[in-house]
Parts: C-alpha cells; sequence; structure tokens
C-alpha cells in the first residue's frame, strides 16, 4: 500500500511540473501584457522624440577614435580618443568570433526579426534561471542608444542645463518601472533595427560597439589589447576568449586579474585593514577570479560545439569534439597592449602631430566657417569623429632612430656625465654656476612641478608649498634601466633628472618634405619636453655650412681657394657715423694658429672657427650678416634682428632641430627648400578626404652651389670632425661608409652636442644636452658635438642600411650638369681665380 502511494506521489510530481511551468508562463503572459501595452502607449507612441528617428539609424554618429597611419598606409602609430573605438567591418572580423557570438547569445539570430519569443518563454517559465532573453539586436540597441541617451543626459546635468520633462517624468518611476520603460524603448528599437540593417550589419555594429574594458571598445581595439591581433587574425580560442566578455567583461576579463589589487576586496569582506591582508589571500582571489575567465571561455567552446553539433544555418564556422575538448584544457594566455596616448612607436611625434591636426581643423575661411568641416558645417574632432590621418613617418627607421638615441645615452654618455657632474659640490650643475642661478633654476623646475600646482590650487600657501619639496617622500623615478622605486626629497628628484642627458632626432627625405623620423626625447612618461620642434638652443658649427654658402653666393670664397691660419677679425659698425667701428676677434677653438695656408673646405671640415670668421670678414661686419639672414629666411629660417651680427657665424643664435635639418635638405635637394611635413592626407571614417596636403618649396640657392657646399660637407666624414662615423677606431657606431656628408656642431662650454648627417635621401640630425645649458660636460673630450650627437646617427644608420625594409639609395649625390665646368668645382681648372664671373648677391 505506502508503495503504491509512493508511485502516485511520483505520477502528480510528474504532472504537476509541466503543468506548473504552463501556469507561470500563462500568468507573466496575461498579466505582463497589459502593463506593456499601456507603457507602449503612454511612453512610445506618444512620446516618439525619444525614440531614434529612421533617419538617425540609418546615420549612426558613433564615437569613433582617429587613427594615425605610417607612411604604408597601413601600420598604425597610434590614437587620439575619448573612447577607444575603431570600427572595422564585417569582412575585418574573423568568422570565428561570429559563430561563437552567435552560439553563445543568439543562436536563434537569423529566426528572428530582432525579439527572440522562445527565448522570452524560457526566460519567464524559468525565472530568468535558464539564460538571459535579449538578443544580439536588443543588446545592440541597448549599446547605441540606451546607453548613449543616459551618457548625453549625464553631461548635460555636468553643464548645469537641468533635466528635461522626459528626464523627470522618468525620475518619477520606480526602479521596476522604469527599467520596463528602457526595455519598452530598447524592443521597439531592436524592432527598427532589423527593419533597416541586414544581419551582417547588426551583428558588425554590435561588435564595434561593445565595451571590453582596459580602454578596448569594439572588437579591433580589443583584439589588438588583449592579443596584439587584429580582429580578422583572432583564432578559435581567442575569440570565445572575447565572446565571453559580452556577458561581463569585468567578471570574465581574461587580463584584469593579474594587475587588480584584491587588498580592498579582501579587507572589505573579512573585515581588516588592507595592510592585515597577506599575500596568500590576494593569490587565491585573484586564482578564482582566473578561473572565472577560463569557465566563462569553456562555456562559449561549449555552446559553439553544440549548436555545431545541431548544424546550425546562422554559423559561419564550426568546432569538433575533438576542437572543443582540446581547447577546453588550454590556460588563458594574453599578449596585452597598454592603450594610451603616449604608449607606442613615435610618442613625441603623435603629440606634435596632434596639435598641427587641431590647429588644421580650427581653420576659417573669410566667411568665418571651417575650412574642412562635416557636411553640417560643424568642426571635426580627433577624438570621436574616427578621422584617419597618413603621415610620412616611416616605421622601421623610426623604430631604429628611438633605439639608437637610448643606446647612445644609456650606454655611453650617462655614468660619464654623471661621474663629470658629481665632481662638484653644485651636482648637477658647472663648478662656475653661481648659486643665485642655480636657486632660480630651481625654483622655476618647483614652480613648473605638477605638486606645486596641486598645492597652491589646494589652498596652500607658496611658502608652505616651497617648504614641502624639503620633505622625503615615495616616489617613482626615471632610470635607463626602467623605473626605480625610492624615497627621496622632491628637491632632490629635481637634481636628479637635471642631470638626465636628453636627445632629439629628426630625419626628413630633401626631395619631399616628408618627416621620416621624429624622436623628440628618451622618454615621453618622464621628459614629455620635444626637442625637435618645441626645443629651440644654440647651434654652434651646425651653422657654417650656411656661412659657406653666402660666402660662396656673395663671391669671396670658393671650396679651395685657401687663406692662411690666423686669427681674423671682422669690422663691426657700432653706431651711425662712419668712424663708429669696432673689430669683433674672437679665439680659435681647438686647433692651434701657425699661419700656413687653409682651404675653406678644410676649415669647414675641421670646424675651424677662425677660418670661418675669415668667411664673414671678407663678406664684410655689415653685409656679412644680411647675405647670411637672407640665405635663412629662403631656408625658412627668420633671424632676430639681435642675432643678425657677425658673431652669427659661430651659431649663437637658438634655433630648434626641425628648422635646421629642414634647411640643410636643400644642399641635397639642389637648392631646393621643401617645407617639412607629416601629413600626407585626413580621411573622414567614410574615406572621403578632408585634407590634401600641398607642398611648399622654393629655390633658395643655385644647383651648383647647393652641391659644392654639399662637397665640403662629406669632407667633414671622410677626414674632419665627424670621421668616426666612417671607421670604428673611436666606438661601436662607426662603419658607416655609403656617402654622407656632414657637421658636427657644439656650443660654449659644452651645452649642446650637434650632428647633421645627409645621405641622398635622407637627411638626419641630432642634439644631445641636458634640460639646462648650466648642466654640462667640463671638457671638449666628451662635450662635443661628435661624440655626444655622432654616435646615435651611427647607431641609426647601421641597421638602416642593413634593413631590408628600407630602400634608401647607396649611391653617390646627384652632380649638377656641367659642374665639372663650375666655379665651384676643386677638380675643374677654374679654382675661383676669376672674380668676376663669380654671381652678385643683392642684399
Amino acid at each position: 500500500m505506502a508503495k503504491k502511494e509512493t508511485k502516485e506521489k511520483k505520477e502528480r510530481k510528474k504532472f504537476s511540473k509541466p503543468f506548473s511551468r504552463f501556469l507561470i508562463i500563462l500568468f507573466w503572459i496575461l498579466g505582463l501584457t497589459p502593463l506593456w501595452f499601456i507603457l507602449f502607449l503612454r511612453y512610445v507612441q506618444t512620446d516618439s522624440e525619444s525614440l531614434p528617428s529612421v533617419s538617425t539609424l540609418e546615420n549612426q554618429e558613433e564615437l569613433l577614435a582617429t587613427t594615425i597611419f605610417a607612411d604604408d598606409g597601413v601600420s598604425e602609430l597610434g590614437k587620439y580618443w575619448a573612447i577607444n573605438r575603431t570600427s572595422v567591418p564585417y569582412n575585418e572580423i574573423s568568422p570565428y568570433v561570429i559563430s561563437a557570438l552567435i552560439s553563445t547569445e543568439d543562436e536563434r539570430y537569423i529566426e528572428h526579426s530582432g525579439i527572440d519569443v522562445k527565448a522570452v518563454g524560457r526566460a519567464i517559465a524559468n525565472m530568468g534561471e535558464a539564460g538571459g532573453a535579449s538578443t544580439v539586436t536588443q543588446q545592440l540597441a541597448k549599446l547605441i542608444f540606451t546607453f548613449k541617451e543616459r551618457e548625453e543626459k549625464r553631461a548635460a546635468r555636468a553643464q548645469g542645463l537641468g533635466q528635461t520633462e522626459e528626464e523627470e517624468r522618468i525620475s518619477r518611476m520606480s526602479g521596476i518601472e522604469r527599467r520596463l520603460y528602457e526595455k519598452v524603448k530598447e524592443n521597439v528599437i531592436a524592432l527598427r533595427l532589423e527593419q533597416r540593417y541586414t544581419k551582417k550589419e547588426i551583428l558588425t555594429m554590435y561588435l564595434n560597439q561593445f565595451d571590453f574594458l582596459q580602454n578596448a571598445v569594439g572588437i579591433s581595439s580589443a583584439a589588438k589589447v588583449y592579443f596584439n591581433k587584429t580582429a580578422a587574425d583572432l583564432n578559435k580560442e581567442e575569440a570565445a576568449i572575447l565572446v565571453g566578455m559580452c556577458k561581463n567583461p569585468g567578471l570574465y576579463n581574461p587580463y584584469g586579474f593579474t594587475v587588480k589589487d584584491y587588498s580592498g576586496r579582501l579587507s572589505a569582506r573579512l573585515n581588516i585593514s588592507k595592510d592585515k591582508v597577506t599575500e596568500e589571500q590576494m593569490a587565491q582571489e585573484r586564482e578564482a577570479d582566473s578561473l572565472r575567465a577560463v569557465n566563462r571561455r569553456n562555456t562559449v567552446l561549449y555552446k559553439w560545439y553544440e549548436n555545431s553539433s545541431k548544424n546550425n544555418p546562422a554559423l559561419t564556422s564550426t568546432i569538433t569534439k575533438a576542437e572543443y575538448d582540446s581547447l577546453k584544457a588550454l590556460p588563458i594566455v594574453t599578449d596585452y597592449q597598454s592603450v594610451d596616448h603616449k604608449e607606442g612607436l613615435a610618442p613625441y611625434f603623435r603629440e606634435s602631430l596632434r596639435g598641427e591636426i587641431t590647429d588644421i581643423l580650427n581653420e576659417k575661411n573669410e566667411d568665418g566657417e571651417y575650412k574642412y568641416q562635416k557636411p553640417n558645417g560643424e568642426r571635426y574632432n580627433i577624438y570621436s569623429d574616427g578621422l584617419k590621418i597618413f603621415t610620412t613617418i616611416n616605421v622601421d627607421i623610426q623604430r631604429h632612430a628611438e633605439n639608437a638615441l637610448k643606446k647612445h645615452l644609456k650606454k655611453n654618455i650617462q655614468e660619464p656625465f654623471t661621474k663629470n657632474n658629481k665632481r662638484t659640490d653644485k651636482f648637477p650643475f658647472a663648478y662656475d654656476i653661481k648659486e643665485n642661478t642655480i636657486e632660480n633654476l630651481m625654483n622655476s623646475a618647483r614652480k613648473r612641478s605638477t605638486r606645486y600646482r596641486s598645492l597652491r590650487r589646494n589652498g596652500v600657501s607658496e611658502k608652505e608649498a616651497i617648504a614641502s619639496f624639503d620633505k622625503p617622500i615615495d616616489m617613482k623615478v626615471f632610470s635607463w634601466n626602467g623605473d626605480i622605486d625610492t624615497v627621496m626629497t622632491p628637491n632632490d628628484s629635481i637634481r636628479y633628472y637635471k642631470n638626465i642627458m636628453r636627445a632629439g632626432l629628426v630625419s626628413i627625405e630633401p626631395q619631399t618634405g616628408f618627416i621620416k623620423a621624429w624622436v623628440g626625447g628618451p622618454d615621453i612618461n618622464h621628459f614629455a619636453y620635444d626637442h625637435v620642434a618645441q626645443g629651440k638652443r644654440q647651434v654652434g658649427s651646425t651653422i657654417k655650412p650656411f656661412i659657406y654658402s653666402a660666402g660662396m653666393q656673395f663671391g669671396v670664397i670658393t671650396p679651395c681657394e685657401t687663406t692662411p691660419n690666423i686669427s681674423y677679425c671682422v669690422d663691426v659698425q657700432t653706431g651711425s657715423g662712419v668712424q663708429d667701428m669696432t673689430q669683433w676677434c674672437p679665439k680659435n677653438s681647438g686647433s692651434k694658429m701657425k699661419g700656413e695656408p687653409v682651404a675653406f673646405e678644410e676649415g669647414l671640415a675641421n670646424s675651424m672657427n677662425n677660418i670661418t670668421v675669415a668667411v664673414m670678414a671678407k663678406m664684410g661686419g655689415v653685409a656679412g650678416p644680411r647675405a647670411v639672414a637672407k640665405l635663412m629666411r629662403d631656408l625658412n629660417i627668420e633671424i632676430r634682428e639681435q642675432d643678425i651680427v657677425p658673431a652669427m657665424c659661430l651659431g649663437v643664435m637658438d634655433l630648434s632641430l626641425l628648422e635646421m635639418v629642414g634647411a640643410q635638405s636643400a644642399f641635397v635637394n639642389g637648392g631646393i627648400y621643401t617645407e617639412p611635413t607629416s601629413i600626407v592626407r585626413i580621411e573622414d571614417r567614410n574615406g572621403n578626404v578632408v585634407y590634401d596636403h600641398t607642398p611648399n618649396a622654393r629655390e633658395a640657392m643655385s644647383e651648383e652651389l647647393a652641391y659644392a657646399t654639399l662637397s665640403m660637407m662629406r669632407k667633414v666624414v671622410t677626414s674632419g670632425t665627424g670621421a668616426s662615423l666612417r671607421g670604428t677606431w673611436r666606438g661601436d657606431w662607426g662603419g658607416v661608409t655609403q656617402p654622407t656628408a656632414g657637421k658636427t656642431g657644439t656650443t660654449q662650454n659644452n651645452s649642446d652636442g650637434w650632428f647633421m648627417g645627409l645621405t641622398p635621401d635622407l637627411v638626419t640630425g641630432v642634439w644631445v644636452g641636458a634640460e639646462d645649458m648650466a648642466v654640462r660636460f667640463r671638457s671638449m673630450q666628451w662635450g662635443q658635438g661628435a661624440r655626444l650627437a655622432l654616435p646615435i646617427y651611427g647607431y641609426m644608420m647601421q641597421k638602416v642600411y642593413k634593413d631590408p625594409n628600407i630602400h634608401i639609395s647607396t649611391e653617390e649625390f646627384e652632380k649638377p650638369y656641367g659642374y665639372e665646368n663650375s666655379l665651384y668645382n676643386c677638380n675643374g681648372e677654374n679654382k675661383g681665380e676669376d672674380k668676376e664671373l663669380l654671381p652678385e648677391l643683392s642684399i
């Protein structure tokens, strides 16, 4: 009898389970349908303005990052973004991602019209315990519109614009009512999306919109950030990992747990202070987080395998049982790429480019309208309009340039520079710098610091803020072997950083003016100042080629003409009268003057100051500086009026590295100056050209004069101050035997070292020095340009010439037609005796 009752109970349970489910479904359908209908009528039909219009759906304005491309038009240098989102078309997304997404999130994707009725019924029947009911289309509707709407309203409130009537109405709703209201809107939007777009387009929009965290919005950014791949190259396991994140990117993140600080979470859970949390406890918590990502990936793989077994027609690729078993056993391996405006190749260049692009987009025409505008007349925004900037930077040359700069400073310069400066109790300042000058430099550095500005903003007095720089604190400081955690006073850290050597490098293609490499410093995270365009320092002897060019153009010298190796003076007019004259007689540096004849080309090759002064003297104390200033102006360098004096022949003026390299490029380009540029064109998100670069070129000197100066500069490398570039006796930066012209430069007290290297199709300039001219080498042995700057060029060109991806000429410089008969040709019959045939220069 008892057995019979048990059997009857089982039958009743068997009968009651489906019946109970039916009653639940019926309850929800009957109970919620009126509410949904009322909400639909009240909020959607009567408030159609709150829904996106058809035109909005067809012309979505996503927030897209601007992408910067190298000269190949494919390699990405970086991005400018408020949200790091890059859209890619359907055919550039791995088919594995598409199949994994459909299998996991919406297996009846091709059957429904935006709302999956079966999934809704299942969710209601199981009270949400059997999975959600949102389709990919509904999720997209929420991503694009609901979330965007919330963000816009939040931004409006932040600006003090107040609430609209709709916002006030929504704010009065209960939590459930508000969510139902939003759900109705999402469903209506989803239906509209299905009407306007194909299934492929909806999938593409969803994957391009989803935020995978870690500054990775969209499948393209996520593939790059987590696996250092393109979206098209993701394999099956990686696809499963990223699709798994679509459920909850924070919970199932494959990388986040590796860097997360668990002490706060554990201290709250265990009710203990953070310092009581042990490493073992954090390791256990980290392991638990990592397993979540693994388990979620495996769930995606299983759903994919399950749909593959059922031959789901929506899948574009399938996996077998063997693949599933193999993939689920794999550990998760990421190749995480940190995303930041400063990360990646050419960071100094990208920061400079940001300002240039902004200036271009801000340009207006005579009518006050933006010169380069959107179809609606608005200004383009580099952070959200998805522009594509095609630049002239060559990734391989750039990489070799960055590596060369860091290698030389770290390997050859920093250690002897530090030893040099520690010999004085004024470290790192030179022994002859006065204390009041040091204090002014230190105080200027304090007031430029983030620490000082922050204290002052928070109401701290200037005296207290300055005093705080003497208190030791924890900090992270730069070193050539990586950042160091240490304790020191902010004042000591300022002195420490002033001792770190800085450098800049820029390479230009002389025929086009295209900038191929731009290195503004050793580390942009610690040294943001850009020594290519932003920094201006005394140019020293790098000015001398222009002095000799002006002398030849003026008709007072030729390369092979000689002059006695003696001290020279230049007459300088001090007043308006003829009698108001004095003489400028600088001392020579480095070499003894024995009176023997010296050819002018030898004077340039060995950077002999007295021979350069002789050139200026031959031109005259007034006419000479004016002739040089005119030539420099033709080369796009405006010399200040106070610098147009005889002393300019020794490079006392401050100029930027970019200005100097751009000007010297004319020597290679047949006397034609072409303005340096880094932008080829700018396109909008749809590929329409917004801006196209127009070259700016002009003749600055004759072709024969340019070649004559270039020939003189070649002797700098073959037998002059830059000869270490050819051999290997001085250091491992030599061995560069390809045709090269050059010029070294050293400024007063060895504060700056320069080198200009010219080849037939690449002109490169290098500057090396400290932050302040008061921090410097004590002697010419280390402080000269041939030791400070030239090795960087040598290291770079060693790699450039060996790189199969870089096609740089190894041929001779092109000689002008008929140069054999030129007055400037040292090998010809005419060596400058026939002065009346020399061209005149009107000043």
